[in-house]
């Protein structure tokens, strides 16, 4: 039997990591959410997980440094990095993102489904292609 593969999210907004979490348990994966940088490390430390792909706000404290830390691991965790909004200078060459996508403001209904339908497909292809499958 094939073991899942461990997505972890990291964010402040708990309406995005429900979404997130059931989009990707939709899709045959485990999906584990925190609100920031030291819970994500303290679910890795305590229950000894492989994660395989990260999906964390740039904005939160630490961000890149966890991304690039989990980037360096022995299982070299993808990271992706999805925000409400642009956060300068994290989205360069030397970035530890593989994905970058901007959320548009909330107030536009339009632009925020457009994003969500982005995501869902550009997210799909590249957790294919990390997790080969």
């Amino acid at each position: 039997m094939t073991e899942k593969k461990v997505v972890l999210i990291v964010a402040s907004d708990l309406g995005f990591m429900c979404w997130l979490g059931l989009t990707l348990g939709a899709a045959g994966l485990d999906a584990l959410p925190a609100k920031k940088v030291s819970d994500a490390k303290k679910l890795i430390r305590d229950f000894d997980l492989h994660v395989d792909v990260l999906v964390i706000d740039p904005k939160l404290e630490s961000a890149e440094k966890f991304a690039e830390s989990l980037r360096q691991a022995p299982h070299h965790a993808k990271a992706i990095a999805l925000t409400a909004s642009k956060v300068n200078g994290l989205a360069t060459a030397d970035s530890p993102f593989e994905l970058w996508k901007t959320f548009p403001q909330k107030s536009d209904a339009k632009a925020a489904a457009d994003w969500v339908h982005a995501v869902e497909s550009q997210l799909t292809v590249a957790l294919k292609t990390a997790l080969n499958f």
